[in-house]
């Protein structure tokens, strides 16, 4: 069993959010430049809901693969051939992206506008809770994201790692 991430229990959260009938809003890595950057502060940044910016989001789309990464403004290729190497590990991949079908954009599950990641840190699993949020200029996501535009897994796993 993963531990959480700064106290975030993802169960719980959901659960209070579908009470509330609110989206989760992550106020330990907010919607905000301070996340982003360390001094600077880039203007001309929007934070958007994959919802809000293509008609059917999804977490996946046909699968993951190896080619369907494209690693934006920073250029993070590290990132992106960790991902790529991660998508060719089936069994570690289930891992890190635990319950992907449950987590993805449907009329079967309740959304929260949240996810869940684990990361292997220190020799343990740590489960990551982030809100969909992501940081967007001119409606196209800044960093890692797929080649198509309406898959979400890299954008959200490097939000997942960068918190």
């Amino acid at each position: 069993m993963p531990k959480n991430f700064r106290g975030q229990d993802y169960s719980a959260i959901k659960k209070s959010c579908l009470k509330k009938g609110e989206l989760f809003e992550d106020l330990e890595f907010p919607a905000s430049s301070k996340s982003l950057f360390y001094t600077k502060v880039d203007s001309g940044i929007e934070w958007m809901r994959p919802k809000e910016l293509c008609k059917v989001p999804k977490l996946i789309v046909e699968g993951v693969t190896c080619d369907d990464l494209n690693p934006g403004e920073l250029g993070n290729s590290w990132f992106v051939t960790a991902c790529s190497s991660l998508a060719q590990e089936k069994k570690i991949w289930a891992k890190v992206i635990p319950d992907y079908k449950l987590q993805e954009w449907d009329d079967k599950n309740a959304y929260v506008g949240m996810f869940k990641f684990n990361f292997w840190r220190f020799g343990q699993w740590i489960e990551v809770v982030i809100d969909d949020r992501l940081p967007v200029r001119e409606g196209k996501l800044i960093f890692c994201h797929s080649k198509s535009r309406n898959e979400f897994w890299s954008a959200l796993l490097e939000k997942a790692y960068a918190k």
